[in-house]
């Protein structure tokens, strides 16, 4: 039996499926429980890429993160909906080549926070507890103000994020505000399921809100995803499923099945206000 995370508040209840522990177990993570199984295989029932698609996402996350270090020179970021650490995390995909950089962790679960604050706080990163509602406010957070030089370029990540969010209008403002607050030059690094099959998408939906217990928002369209880059400059290939963002081998191929995870980069203008 799969032991879960040393790291547990009190307020955690185990008997409610939780995404980053879904997510944890769909990757070969060691920090889930029985909820969080049941849960992931309900969703595999009705798609069975699922587990693919966790996979092609976490790799997207550390491509993204590698090429705005290497090409860009990026040694910011704020990570929202960090989930729990893992074998590679972005503070350590960005020193490879940058060893300055630093990472802010930000997430809304309470087990995360408390297992990223053991595993991964060190000197040029900090976790701490918030969500996408809260931006651009939480870049006021000391821990925040503290760490990053908010007057140089920073990247924003929201990697399969944003379905997951029960009011995904107000977070697409808020991401916006937030991206208005930095300055020019700074990235957004995005990702979300879809599907073109309403039926599967509800259903779904349904599996995963009644899983967590309703923190879950809806399985988007491309139009959604594509929103969410509303005035930014796309970096090639633009949005796109993300198993062929720049793929390592330069021949990428999509998970197949009708839910995807599309995504990209947007980079604010140097004429933006």
């Amino acid at each position: 039996m799969v032991r879960g995370c040393g790291f547990l508040p009190e307020t955690i209840d185990l008997n409610v499926a939780s995404v980053p522990r879904m997510y944890d177990y769909l990757l070969g993570g060691k920090d889930h429980y029985p909820a969080d199984r049941e849960a992931c295989q309900r969703l595999m029932d009705q798609a069975p890429q699922t587990r693919s698609l966790a996979c092609a996402q976490r790799q997207f996350r550390l491509r993204a993160v590698r090429s705005l270090a290497l090409t860009y020179g990026i040694d910011q970021y704020v990570e929202f909906g960090c989930g729990l650490p893992s074998w590679e995390n972005t503070h350590t995909t960005a020193r490879r080549a940058r060893p300055a950089s630093r990472v802010v962790y930000i997430d809304r679960d309470p087990m995360v926070v408390a297992h990223g604050r053991a595993l991964m706080e060190q000197a040029g990163t900090t976790v701490i507890q918030g969500d996408l509602a809260q931006a651009p406010g939480i870049l006021d957070h000391p821990d925040i103000s503290n760490l990053l030089d908010l007057t140089k370029p920073v990247a924003v990540l929201a990697v399969s994020l944003l379905h997951t969010l029960p009011d995904r209008t107000g977070c697409e403002q808020a991401v916006a505000c937030l991206i208005d607050a930095l300055p020019p030059g700074s990235f957004l690094v995005a990702s979300q399921l879809i599907s073109h099959e309403t039926d599967l998408a509800n259903k779904i939906d349904s599996v995963m809100h009644d899983a967590t217990g309703g923190q879950w928002g809806h399985v988007g369209s491309a139009r959604e995803a594509r929103t969410l880059f509303r005035g930014l400059n796309l970096l090639t290939p633009g949005v796109t499923d993300v198993a062929l963002w720049r793929p390592d081998d330069m021949q990428g191929r999509p998970v197949r099945g009708p839910l995807q995870e599309v995504g990209g980069i947007g980079q604010k203008p140097s004429s933006a206000c």
